[in-house]
C-alpha cells in the first residue's frame, strides 16, 4: 500500500529525478498569522471605537478574544458553505468577507460579558476596512514562517545559476485564498521568487481538487508525465490533494501535528515529512546533499486520529 517515506528518498537523486515544479501552500506554510484571530479582530474593533467615543471602547475593550476566534471559525465555514472559493463567480472577496466579519463580531458579542451587538454595530464599517485593507493585507497582520525566505530564495539562486544542461525548475503557489494573494506576497517581500500565484478564488475549486493542482501544471507549462512537487501544511488538502492529483507531496509540520493526523490516516497516502522547509532545497539537490539520507524524519508511530 501507499505509505510515507523518507524524504531524502522521495526528493534527492540530482538533475534526472529533480521535480520540474514545485509549489507551496501559503497559510501556515509560507506565512501565519502574527497573532490569533481573535486578538487581530478585537485590535482592529478597539481602534475603530476610540475613534467613536469612550463607551464604545469599554465595549469593544470587553470582547472576548476565544469567542471571537471561534465566532470567526464558524462564520468563516459558514460563508463557504454558502459561496465557495470566496465567492468566485457569485460575488468580489471584498463582499465575500464583509458576512464573515459582521457574523464574527455579532456572535462574540453575544458570549461576551459587557459587549452587546447594538453596541459594536456602529463600528463594523471602519473596522472591516482596517482588517480587509490593512490587517488582512499586509504585515500588520501576517509575519513569514521560519525559513520560508531562505528556502525561496534558494530556489531562485539556484534557478538564475543554474547552467543551460540542467533542467529548468518551476516555482509556484497553490493556495485556497482570495484575489489579494498575490499582492500580499509582494508586500511580504517573496512574490518575485515564484512564477505564478494560484488561488482558489481565481480557479473556481479548491484543494483538495485534482483540477487545481491541474491548473497549477498548465500554468507552470510542464509536460504531462513531468514530476511535480507541492509543499503544504494541511494533510486533508495539501498532502491528499497533491497525491490524488499524481503529484508528490511534502507535509511541513510539527511531530504533534502529524500524531493529530493520526497513524492509519498518515500511512494511507504516500508522502515526505518535514519539520520546518529549512532542509527543502538540499533534499532538491539544488545545493549540499545531507550527509544522511536517512535523517529525514520518519513517520510516527500509528497512533487514533484526533478528528
Amino acid at each position: 500500500g501507499r505509505r510515507a517515506i523518507s524524504c531524502a528518498c522521495m526528493l534527492a537523486g540530482g538533475a534526472s529525478t529533480r521535480p520540474a515544479l514545485v509549489t507551496f501552500d501559503c497559510t501556515g506554510t509560507l506565512f501565519e498569522p502574527v497573532a490569533r484571530i481573535g486578538v487581530l479582530y478585537k485590535r482592529a474593533a478597539v481602534a475603530e471605537a476610540w475613534k467613536a467615543s469612550l463607551a464604545r471602547a469599554v465595549a469593544a475593550e470587553a470582547l472576548d478574544e476565544d469567542a471571537l476566534s471561534a465566532a470567526f471559525r464558524s462564520a468563516f465555514a459558514e460563508a463557504d458553505r454558502e459561496r465557495p472559493c470566496f465567492g468566485a463567480g457569485a460575488c468580489s472577496s471584498e463582499d465575500w468577507w464583509h458576512p464573515v466579519v459582521e457574523r464574527t463580531f455579532a456572535a462574540a458579542a453575544a458570549e461576551s460579558a459587557g459587549c452587546s451587538e447594538d453596541a459594536l454595530r456602529p463600528l463594523l464599517p471602519g473596522a472591516f476596512r482596517t482588517l480587509y485593507h490593512e490587517t488582512e493585507f499586509s504585515r500588520a497582520g501576517w509575519r513569514l514562517r521560519p525559513h520560508a525566505a531562505d528556502t525561496l530564495s534558494a530556489l531562485s539562486a539556484w534557478r538564475e545559476a543554474r547552467p543551460a544542461s540542467e533542467p529548468d525548475l518551476k516555482v509556484g503557489v497553490v493556495s485556497n485564498w482570495d484575489d489579494r494573494l498575490p499582492l500580499l506576497l509582494e508586500r511580504l517581500g517573496v512574490r518575485r521568487h515564484v512564477d505564478f500565484v494560484l488561488t482558489s478564488r481565481e480557479a473556481g475549486v479548491e484543494k483538495p481538487s485534482a483540477e487545481l493542482f491541474a491548473r497549477a501544471r498548465g500554468l507552470a507549462g510542464v509536460a504531462a508525465d513531468a514530476r511535480c512537487l507541492h509543499v503544504g501544511d494541511s494533510f486533508s488538502r495539501d498532502v491528499v490533494g497533491a497525491a490524488g492529483a499524481g503529484w508528490e507531496a511534502l507535509f511541513v509540520c510539527s511531530a504533534e501535528q502529524r500524531a493529530a493526523v493520526g497513524g492509519e490516516a498518515l500511512a494511507a497516502v504516500e508522502h515526505a515529512h518535514l519539520e520546518s522547509l529549512a532542509r527543502l532545497p538540499a533534499l532538491l539537490s539544488l545545493g549540499e546533499q545531507p550527509e544522511a539520507r536517512g535523517g529525514a524524519h520518519q513517520p510516527s508511530a500509528p497512533v487514533r486520529a484526533a478528528s
